[in-house]
C-alpha cells in the first residue's frame, strides 16, 4: 500500500494562519474600516449641509434660538471693518536644473472683528456680534506685498456684501436701536456665538462648504471599497476553498518536472478526487522529492472550480498576499494627507507652492487665490 502524506502546502502558499491574517483581518477588515469611517463622515456633512440648507431662507422669519441669519452688511457705528484676516506668509524659494519653485509659508494671522449689522429680507437690522475666534469663510481676494519675501493675504466681508452667519440669535439690547420710550433700553435681535462653537460667518451658502466635504469623504469610501473588491477578486480562489472546497483524501495521479527554466523550475503533482476529477498543483522542490512513491494525501478541494483547489488540508493563499499591508497602509495614509490637503484655508495653515522665483512669481501666487472656498460676491446696489 502506497504512502500518505497529511502536511502539504502549495508552492508559495502561506500558513493558514497568516493567510486569514492577511486577506481577513488587513485587506478586509481594514479597507472596510476606511470606508465605513469615509461614508460616516460623508453622511455628517451631507446632514450638516441640509441642515444648513433649510435654514438659510433669505425670508425666513427671525426666531431666538440657534439659527443662521442672511442679509447684506452694514457697518456698526465708528467701525472701519466687520470682519477681516490678515494671514501674514514668509517666501522662500529653490533652485533645481535650472527651474525655480518658490513657497509663500504662513508665520502669523491676525483678525480684526466688530459688531456689524445684517439687513434681513424682512428689511430688519440684526445686529452681530463675532468673537475674536470667528470663522470666516471667504476667498482670500487681497494682497499686500510687504518686501520681496513678505505679503499679507486678506479676507474681508465688506459693506452690502450678503453674507450668512450662524450662532444664536437672541432678543437683546441694542446699542444702536431706536427705544421705544423714556429709559426704556432699545431692545433688537441680536446674533452671537453659539454656547462652546466659534460664529462661522461666510460669504456664500453654507451648505455648499459642507456639500464638498461630503463628496471629498465619499468620493474616498469609494476608493476603498474598490480596492478592497479588487484584492479580494484577486484572491477569489482562496475563498472558493475556504467557503466552496472541502479537505479531502486524492489520489495522486502523476508528478511532473518542468526545468526548462534553469532559474525557476517548476515542480507539479496531479490529483484525483473521488468524483473522479484531476487538477494539478505546484509545489516546492523539497516536498516534490518527498512525494516520490506517496499515493494519496489531503487536499483542499473545490467541486465547482476544480481549478481553484490546492494541496493541503488547510485553507491557504497565496504569498502575494503580503500585499495587503501596503495597499492599507498607502489608501490609509494618502485619505489623510488629502483630508489635510484640501481643508481650506480657514481651516489649516496657508502654504503655497508655484513655479519661478519669488520677484517673478506674482502671477502664480495670485492664481493660488483661486480657491472654491468663499466666494466674494459684488455689493448689493442702492
Amino acid at each position: 500500500m502506497g504512502h500518505r502524506l497529511w502536511l502539504l502546502v502549495s508552492r508559495y502558499h502561506l500558513d493558514a494562519g497568516m493567510s486569514s491574517l492577511l486577506v481577513d483581518v488587513v485587506a478586509t477588515a481594514g479597507l472596510l474600516v476606511i470606508a465605513a469611517i469615509a461614508l460616516r463622515l460623508s453622511l455628517r456633512q451631507r446632514r450638516a449641509a441640509a441642515r444648513a440648507g433649510a435654514a438659510v431662507k433669505g425670508d425666513a422669519a427671525l426666531t431666538p434660538g440657534e439659527a443662521v441669519v442672511v442679509g447684506t452688511v452694514e457697518l456698526a457705528q465708528g467701525a472701519d471693518v466687520a470682519v477681516r484676516v490678515e494671514v501674514e506668509q514668509h517666501g522662500t524659494e529653490s533652485e533645481s536644473s535650472g527651474v525655480w519653485r518658490h513657497l509663500w509659508s504662513e508665520t502669523g494671522r491676525r483678525v480684526h472683528v466688530h459688531p456689524f449689522y445684517l439687513r434681513h429680507a424682512s428689511g430688519g437690522l440684526v445686529r452681530v456680534e463675532p468673537g475674536e475666534d470667528v470663522a470666516l469663510v471667504d476667498a482670500l481676494d487681497g494682497m499686500i506685498r510687504v518686501d520681496p519675501t513678505r505679503r499679507v493675504r486678506i479676507a474681508e466681508i465688506a459693506p452690502g456684501e450678503r453674507v450668512f452667519a450662524r450662532g444664536e440669535l437672541r432678543r437683546a439690547p441694542d446699542p444702536e436701536a431706536s427705544a421705544q420710550g423714556y429709559r426704556e433700553k432699545a431692545l433688537g435681535y441680536v446674533l452671537v456665538p453659539s454656547r462652546g462653537q466659534p460664529m462661522l460667518v461666510s460669504s456664500e451658502p453654507l451648505g455648499e462648504r459642507f456639500a464638498r466635504r461630503a463628496a471629498f469623504h465619499r468620493r474616498w469610501a469609494v476608493v476603498a471599497v474598490v480596492a478592497w473588491l479588487a484584492f479580494n477578486a484577486a484572491f477569489a480562489g482562496f475563498h472558493a476553498r475556504r467557503w466552496l472546497g472541502e479537505t479531502v483524501d486524492v489520489r495522486v495521479t502523476q508528478l511532473r518536472e518542468d526545468d526548462s527554466d534553469d532559474d525557476h523550475p517548476r515542480f507539479e503533482v496531479a490529483m484525483r478526487a473521488a468524483d473522479g476529477v484531476v487538477f494539478s498543483d505546484e509545489v516546492s522542490h523539497a516536498t516534490f522529492g518527498r512525494l516520490r512513491g506517496v499515493e494519496q494525501l489531503k487536499a483542499r478541494y473545490v467541486p465547482s472550480w476544480p481549478s481553484a483547489s490546492a494541496a493541503g488540508p488547510d485553507v491557504t493563499a497565496h504569498s502575494a498576499a503580503y500585499v495587503a499591508f501596503p495597499l492599507l497602509g498607502a489608501i490609509a495614509l494618502a485619505y489623510a494627507i488629502r483630508a489635510q490637503a484640501t481643508k481650506p484655508w480657514y481651516e489649516k495653515k496657508l502654504n503655497e507652492q508655484g513655479s519661478g522665483k519669488l520677484t517673478g512669481g506674482g502671477s502664480g501666487a495670485r492664481k493660488a487665490t483661486k480657491r472654491p472656498e468663499g466666494r466674494r460676491q459684488k455689493p448689493a446696489s442702492g
